[in-house]
């Protein structure tokens, strides 16, 4: 498989070779103006959405040897560097295959905004030729009265996974479902666009940075516009919602996630980075505190990339000890599920509570609860129903409100192996602190935003039933697909789930789903509960084998990817949002996902330029002028 960085300059050179279509339009030019026309790329691209006062760098490339005499950048008709009020820093790389390796001279202001509602035409003139884009800014929304909110995403669900989370969830009696999960219920219902610039299959960085910024970027990069240049942290960032509240109103923000807290999705809450890797996420679990955001609430896996490299079992490549360093900062750091409860139980509310459970992802629910032998080496990590009230007690302190992203992120982790098992209870596990977060609401601050959505989905549905005992019984393929049920042979599974906390009893049923995915690499399937997690395929040389361990009994399904992959892959599919409280109408229709900022942004009001005028003030700020109180 390519390296990230190789993906990243492959993808712009494409990007490049068709930069009128993609962000402006060539004005007509001589024959010989074409001939010098050079390759120029633009950061924010052209159709780029802004609130008014939101920080973001602004960068240029043009791709020549050197940089022709006649560049030049402008906005609405003004010098780029007179209309920000800023200079611009000069930067020059190479990028592209070793053997033939391309040059970037680049021009870059860091931190400018954009006063004004209202359309900025950007024209660069180089070698000849313009190349120009439009960017927008928006009109902030009055608030529609929320003073909290709270995102959850389900990485990787989707209407499928969510019916099938319902059934065996649920229930289902003649064919009418026992009841909706719980955010079904919500009163408004849409969907969200998941594609990227580079490309039409988004991955979870990209979706979790348009969530929180407002801007599409590419696959790999979370908070920044992913540009040519070899360093991976230094691309043009654009202001996360959860930076913009903590400066201008001194909201609290918290993170919950099942998986390695420096991962994709929770990472589009603060990180900024071109590459998601684990080369990153050494900076990534440190740049919420080094850069001033300080979470009051972190909640997941990830310890091992927060210990210093002389510890066992350390990821990093230096000596820092993270957990020390967020203690200093004033935080209460604790390890298990116990500690969890006993740090929210007492008298004393920690103001700043950071909590890591797992050295990297947290165990699945299946394995927390039904398979514990698999998590004999950290037996106390707690679920996300628990993680999720926990973090909203030391959030609800603050009286100027809080935005929480609250991830299940082993749905997509599960999905991709198709362990299906694994990734339906990791779903109602997800829905139950959907559940809790709402009841929470309710009692304790009705006036909040609860927004349910996913980062991308994979091509998962169930397409009837499997009698597992005949499946067994088959002493060859064609009488394993014989024990697989469609239409009216497909009848109702076997689940059932007498003491009421919505997960099945058994998960080891004699009528199980008939399920799988879009896409598959070569494996076998038994449609069967797999004590262990599933390693389907192995990758040996490039080429992609079924793992004989896995699924030994199982029907063999011949691969759809490209060699060398072994799991299945996310899908094209829009996904689904839930919002209910104030502001949640913004949600309900079709729409791009990089409206999640805008909608949360409207909910609570932001206005970043008239709140940052007030703070500015020392009395009151009437109608834009500020007023400060005779003193003697």
């Amino acid at each position: 498989m390519l390296s990230h960085a190789k993906q990243t300059w492959q993808r712009w050179l494409a990007v490049i070779a068709v930069l009128a279509l993609l962000v402006g339009s060539l004005p007509a030019v001589s024959l010989a103006q074409e001939e010098e026309a050079l390759p120029v790329l633009i950061l924010p691209i052209d159709q780029a959405n802004f609130l008014p006062g939101v920080y973001f760098d602004f960068r240029v490339e043009v791709h020549a040897a050197e940089m022709p005499e006649d560049f030049a950048v402008t906005v609405n008709g003004v010098d780029a560097s007179e209309f920000f009020g800023a200079e611009a820093v000069a930067e020059s790389w190479q990028f592209g295959p070793e053997d033939a390796p391309l040059t970037s001279n680049s021009v870059i202001w860091r931190e400018v905004m954009l006063a004004e509602a209202g359309d900025y035409a950007v024209v660069v003139t180089a070698g000849g030729a313009e190349t120009s884009v439009t960017w927008t800014v928006r009109e902030p929304v009055a608030s529609a009265g929320a003073r909290n909110v709270i995102l959850f995403l389900a990485d990787g669900g989707s209407q499928g996974v969510y019916t099938a989370a319902r059934l065996i969830s649920r229930g289902m009696d003649q064919g009418t479902y026992r009841s909706n999960l719980s955010f079904e219920n919500f009163e408004e219902v849409g969907f969200l666009h998941t594609s990227g610039i580079d490309s039409i299959i988004t991955d979870s960085a990209n979706s979790a940075s348009a969530y929180n910024t407002g801007h599409k970027t590419a696959v790999n990069a979370n908070g920044v516009y992913a540009d040519t240049s070899p360093e991976t942290l230094d691309d043009p960032r654009t202001e996360k919602f959860a930076y913009l509240i903590s400066r201008l109103r001194e909201m609290s923000v918290g993170i919950v996630t099942t998986a390695h807290w420096g991962d994709a999705t929770p990472n589009g809450v603060y990180g900024y980075g071109r590459d998601r890797s684990n080369y990153s996420i050494n900076s990534y679990v440190a740049q919420a505190l080094d850069e001033g955001l300080m979470p009051a609430v972190i909640l997941g896996g990830g310890g091992r990339n927060m210990i210093p490299s002389t510890t066992e079992g350390s990821r990093r490549e230096d000596t820092r000890d993270i957990f020390a360093d967020y203690e200093a900062a004033g935080y209460s750091v604790i390890t298990t599920g116990e500690e969890l409860a006993e740090a929210v139980s007492g008298t004393e509310m920690p103001s700043h509570l950071l909590g890591i459970f797992h050295p990297n992802n947290m165990d699945v629910w299946l394995d927390k609860n039904v398979f514990t032998d698999n998590v004999a080496a950290f037996p106390d990590q707690p679920n996300l129903d628990e993680m999720t009230l926990a973090a909203l007690a030391v959030l609800g302190q603050n009286p100027n409100g809080f935005y929480l992203e609250v991830e299940g992120a082993s749905i997509d982790k599960a999905l991709h192996p198709m362990d299906f098992d694994r990734a339906l209870a990791d779903t109602i596990e997800f829905e139950r602190a959907v559940a809790a977060a709402v009841e929470w609401a309710v009692e304790n601050a009705p006036d909040t935003l609860i927004v349910v959505t996913s980062d991308h989905a994979q091509g998962y549905d169930v397409y009837g039933t499997v009698d597992t005992e005949a499946f067994n019984a088959a002493t060859d393929d064609s009488g394993k697909r014989n024990a697989i049920r469609v239409y009216a042979d497909a009848g109702f599974p076997s689940y059932e789930d007498a003491d009421g906390d919505f997960f099945p009893d058994r998960w080891d049923v004699t009528i199980a789903l008939a399920q799988g995915k879009v896409d598959n690499p070569v494996f076998t399937e038994d449609f069967q509960v797999s004590p262990v997690y599933r390693t389907p395929s192995l990758v040996t040389e490039d080429k992609t084998t079924d793992n004989p361990d896995d699924d030994p009994n199982g029907l063999a399904l011949g691969g759809n990817l490209p060699e060398g992959a072994n799991s299945s892959v996310h899908t094209l599919q829009s996904v689904p949002v839930y919002a209910t409280g104030p502001g949640a109408g913004c949600f309900g229709h079709s729409q791009e996902n990089t409206e999640v900022f805008f909608c949360m942004a409207a909910a609570i009001g932001l206005d970043p330029i008239g709140e940052a005028a007030q703070m500015s003030c020392p009395g009151i700020v009437v109608e834009g002028i500020c007023y400060v109180p005779y003193s003697e």
